[in-house]
């Protein structure tokens, strides 16, 4: 069992303490302001990109930030599916994790909302057409194929990453866009309670469960995350072809090359390591299993 020391009560006060709108984080008809970056260095890093110059880096940045909010409200598509499965499931059961459970899906139903509406003003400001992963019900759909506490682990990675990019990248640097970063600290307020509404579930599901279950459960995970990583080397190319249209420039083999690798290493850093290698994330995949906790750790070495 996983060791907690709060409940579902007290995550319903917290969640009503940090609650917001839409429209007090992103007003409608807000102009953007790309003069500067979107994401920090640590979440979108350009500046290894040598055949680029300053402001096409920072042009770069901004097509990265676009991509980053569309794969939260792509990946968020399934986590509501599976937040209002588990309010199901405590219909007639314990209130508080019915509250908790449909705040839950609630609040990611509004962070789709919140970055829908930032997407649509940077294609409205942005000039070009920016090519994003479309399809999010079709790939929540394989998600959710696995069995639950795969797609639990899945979850409690996403938002323990989504903490850590806050808390470690975001927060302290000062060079970033304050609306973006406004947009990421509120996500990060409500994202901090889904995870423990996260853990508490899991322990439910890992009571009784045998080795061979949680076994397979780990093998899913690895394989839900390989499948995402094949999905962020796609959006990879999508950005460099955006970033071709935007600059009007071409770019030789050696430049595709160059800026393919440094997309790719970068989403995978920011979608995959930031959650796999999260000491609170570490921590609790050991209490699960530690043999899972191992092979989750060698993945992610693999990965950067």
């Amino acid at each position: 069992m996983i060791n907690v020391n709060y409940d579902y009560a007290s995550i319903v006060r917290n969640s009503e303490k940090v609650a917001w709108l839409v429209d007090d984080v992103m007003p409608r008809g807000k102009p953007l302001d790309f003069s500067r970056p979107f994401l920090p260095e640590a979440l979108a890093p350009t500046r290894s990109i040598a055949c680029l110059s300053d402001e096409e880096r920072l042009t770069l940045n901004h097509i990265s930030g676009n991509a980053y909010l569309n794969l939260f409200a792509f990946l968020e598509e399934y986590i509501v599916a599976t937040a209002v499965t588990h309010a199901q499931a405590e219909m007639f059961g314990d209130h508080d994790a019915l509250r908790a459970l449909t705040r839950f899906a609630d609040e990611e139903l509004k962070h789709q909302q919140l970055f829908q509406r930032y997407r649509d003003a940077f294609d409205r400001d942005f000039g070009h057409e920016c090519k994003v992963l479309d399809e999010p019900a079709a790939v929540a759909g394989v998600i959710m194929s696995n069995g639950a506490i795969a797609v639990l682990l899945v979850t409690l990675h996403l938002e323990i990453m989504t903490q850590s990019h806050y808390t470690e990248c975001v927060r302290n640097d000062l060079g970033v866009d304050p609306l973006f970063a406004s947009m990421l600290k509120h996500h990060w307020l409500e994202e901090a309670q889904h995870a423990k509404i996260d853990i508490l579930e899991l322990n439910k599901l890992i009571e009784g469960a045998s080795a061979e279950l949680i076994a397979k459960a780990f093998d899913e995970y690895l394989g839900i995350i390989d499948a995402f990583d094949g999905l962020l080397a796609q959006q990879a190319q999508m950005d460099l072809d955006t970033l071709a249209v935007a600059c009007k420039r071409s770019f030789t083999g050696e430049e595709v090359k160059e800026i393919l690798a440094a997309l790719h290493r970068g989403l995978r850093q920011t979608f995959l390591h930031y959650g796999m290698s999260h000491p609170q994330f570490v921590e609790i995949m050991a209490q699960v299993s530690k043999d899972g906790a191992r092979r989750i750790a060698h993945h992610a070495e693999k990965l950067i």
